[in-house]
């Protein structure tokens, strides 16, 4: 596994409520996971994991440094987590975004993403985007 203490920086960076430090090994460590890491001169400068379960993904977490944002890394490491997720036989790709995160809802939507629902107050203060990609 990368260095916790990086990855969990980052995770603050990226989220108004992140994942503890427990939260992120637990996950990390479990066999289902999935997990794709960029660096930037040799820095962590995003991340973004989920699991797969049978046939199905769920992206859990995309991040990316705040300073590092608008350059196609996001993309790239959403790409990588398909091909992933696909290796450990996903055939489908499924995520909950903020309805009021614009930026993420447009790279999933470039991304093939296609809104399945909404789920009310699933965040305390925002609705949750259901979105689905055939892998």
């Amino acid at each position: 596994m990368m260095n916790l203490d990086n990855l969990h920086k980052l995770e603050l960076d990226c989220f108004r409520s992140p994942w503890t430090r427990g939260m992120l090994t637990a996950e990390l460590t479990s066999p289902l996971s999935v997990a794709v890491y960029e660096y930037v001169e040799e820095e962590l400068a995003a991340f973004a994991f989920g699991r797969v379960v049978a046939d199905e993904a769920e992206l859990f977490q995309i991040g990316t440094r705040s300073d590092l944002r608008g350059r196609g890394i996001a993309k790239r490491l959403l790409e990588r987590f398909h091909e992933e997720a696909r290796k450990k036989g996903a055939a489908m790709c499924f995520l909950e975004v903020r309805t009021k995160n614009a930026a993420a809802i447009s790279l999933y939507k470039k991304a093939g993403y296609e809104r399945v629902s909404v789920r009310e107050n699933y965040y305390p203060d925002d609705d949750a985007l259901v979105m689905r990609k055939e892998l």
